[in-house]
């Protein structure tokens, strides 16, 4: 049977967390069997203390899977997991393809195996993550893995998001599996980018995107290395071009953290207003130029609105009270998924939603391009 709980004007969040957590760290070696391939894996999460090999925190954490960049190894990624891992997540980062003859495409399937190994990590009681993993990843990716990532992502249904930091052509060709990409998907570029142009790079993967939901956030002033700590490789690569960069690598940190961390609450975390926050942002920051649809757009403020919803339980349906207007409804997981839409729904309307799974929903209403959404819960 199914109960139906009303979330309304609650804000579900996964972990409660008094203060920063600290930074444990550990290298596992996954082993896909189907490739017969080992992919060496430096881990950062929440620890019961910093250091090596501790014990995870208390709790579940969604998971960030991160492809590094080309001859790139995993340290200059600190300012990623000095970021995330303190708000609860946790930073993955495959060592493999490093050398000067990367293959793209092994190293996009690395990105994915490591993000489903983390997660049968969950349920393995002989795994340090046993019990710590929430069904909630994003694959990430800088230059090389940044198209990796994509690579890694098309046709994946098994994760929730995907960010990637100016990421490059590859070859297979990430621009081309960008189509196939499942999941919403932020974009970063650098406007003083010499090594992958936005006009090679990050603007075709951008456009050839279907999902409902992505964002492409362009770094005024910024650069392709920047989006990293310090590298040799990478600082000797860009200054061969010469960028004209008029910001400081803290400066392109921040504005990383900020588009990224609300985007991957969201969608990661189920945060509803940092969606909101991050759409603010992405309309109206000085430091960047933008571009995004997401099937939220226009949200507003719940506290507002009029309409709500009422429970039949025993019949496991919605009613749709108050409303003004005639209205499209999607119901959308906590993924950010469209799983169900109805067209002319009026004040009165009964909603059927015995076919879905246990899980956390919002009801999104459109009434003449105005979205507003309420929460509900599925459980068995």
């Amino acid at each position: 049977m199914h109960t139906i709980t009303l979330a309304l004007g609650l804000t579900l969040v996964t972990v409660a967390q008094a203060q920063p957590f600290l930074i444990g760290d550990r290298t596992i070696d996954f082993f896909d069997v189907a490739r017969n391939r080992t992919i060496t894996t430096d881990i950062y999460y929440p620890g019961v203390a910093s250091g090596g090999n501790v014990a995870v925190e208390a709790g579940e954490f969604p998971v960030l899977v991160l492809g590094h960049g080309f001859v790139m190894t995993v340290d200059a990624y600190a300012n990623i997991w000095n970021y995330f891992v303190p708000k609860g997540y946790i930073v993955a980062l495959p060592t493999t393809e490093g050398d000067f003859s990367p293959d793209h495409g092994a190293f996009g399937a690395d990105l994915a195996y490591v993000a489903q190994a983390l997660q049968a990590a969950n349920v393995d009681n002989t795994s340090p993550f046993f019990g710590h993993v929430l069904p909630a990843t994003a694959l990430m990716g800088h230059s090389m893995g940044g198209g990796a990532s994509v690579l890694g992502a098309a046709g994946n249904g098994s994760i929730q998001a995907l960010v990637n930091f100016a990421p490059a052509e590859t070859n297979p060709s990430a621009a081309a599996a960008a189509a196939n990409v499942l999941v919403p998907t932020m974009v970063f570029a650098a406007s003083e980018d010499c090594v992958a142009p936005i006009a090679g790079h990050q603007g075709p993967i951008y456009d050839a995107l279907t999902v409902p939901c992505r964002a492409f956030v362009n770094i005024l002033g910024g650069g392709h290395c920047y989006f990293a700590e310090n590298n040799f490789n990478c600082a000797f690569g860009e200054f061969t071009c010469g960028p004209d960069l008029t910001i400081s690598r803290a400066e392109q940190h921040a504005v990383v953290n900020d588009f990224a961390g609300l985007w991957l609450d969201h969608y990661l975390k189920g945060d509803q207003q940092a969606l909101i926050a991050v759409l603010d942002s992405l309309e109206n920051s000085t430091r960047t130029q933008t571009d995004y649809t997401c099937l939220s757009t226009g949200v507003i403020n719940e506290a507002m609105e009029t309409w709500s919803l009422a429970a039949t339980i025993t019949s496991h349906q919605l009613v749709v009270m108050n409303l003004q207007g005639n209205a499209w409804v999607q119901i959308v997981d906590a993924t950010g998924r469209a799983v169900a839409q109805r067209r002319s729904v009026t004040s009165g309307s009964i909603l059927d939603v015995s076919a879905l799974p246990a899980g956390a929903y919002r009801l999104v209403l459109d009434v003449n391009g105005v979205s507003s959404a309420r929460p509900f819960v599925v459980v068995h």
